[in-house]
């Protein structure tokens, strides 16, 4: 039964989620590789993810409050020592490394960007399961960034989470009567085109997460 996750960003600039835009004759790929462990851990392919504005977001970078950054339907979780690889340096969230002597993690240096050690715990996990390092793949997504999509009105059992929600998140099914209403919310968002996130990651985005 595919489930939808709702949660709150404190910052948007690049890292999580991450949305390039695609090279000529590739497909658009959004990827949640850091942050939310939670949710990187247990959503499945099928589930949804809604980022929404904080208020600390609102405040700092004059996005609409409650209004939706990003949404996406997984494609499939993805373990991190296939992602953090040469092949994934291009994206800015491939901020890890896998050492094959010893099958432990590092931060690869290429940027700034969680590059303190207490990161990593949270990003991946403990050696040698690395139970976080989890990560969340979707080529069906809408981003929108500082023109983030408020949740029209009538929805009002999503704009009710959405002001009640903290820094957790929230976890919908088909039971639920807010999906019902997220159900109404993808068929809004997908009637708009998509953004991408920036090629540059801030050092002190993500510190809040």
């Amino acid at each position: 039964m595919p489930r939808t996750y709702l949660y709150k960003l404190t910052s948007d600039r690049g890292g999580a989620p991450c949305a390039i835009q695609p090279a000529p004759g590739e497909d658009p790929l959004l990827t949640l590789a850091i942050c939310k462990p939670a949710i990187r851990r247990t959503a499945q392919p099928g589930d949804r993810i809604l980022g929404i504005t904080s208020h600390s977001l609102a405040h700092s970078d004059g996005y609409p409050l409650g209004a939706v950054i990003y949404a996406a339907i997984v494609r499939e979780g993805l373990d991190a020592r296939d992602y953090f690889t040469p092949d994934h340096t291009h994206r800015p969230d491939c901020i890890y490394q896998f050492h094959q002597h010893n099958g432990t993690a590092s931060h690869n240096a290429r940027s700034r960007l969680h590059a303190a050690p207490e990161h990593l715990l949270k990003d991946l996990g403990t050696y040698p399961f690395y139970r976080n390092g989890r990560i969340l793949l979707s080529h069906d997504f809408r981003y929108f960034g500082p023109a983030a999509v408020r949740i029209p009105a009538r929805l009002h059992l999503l704009t009710q989470a959405a002001e009640a929600l903290g820094q957790g998140h929230r976890v919908y099914t088909d039971r639920d009567p807010e999906s019902k209403e997220a159900d109404a919310l993808f068929r809004h968002l997908w009637k708009r085109p998509t953004a991408y996130t920036s090629t540059q990651v801030d050092s002190d985005a993500y510190e809040k997460h």
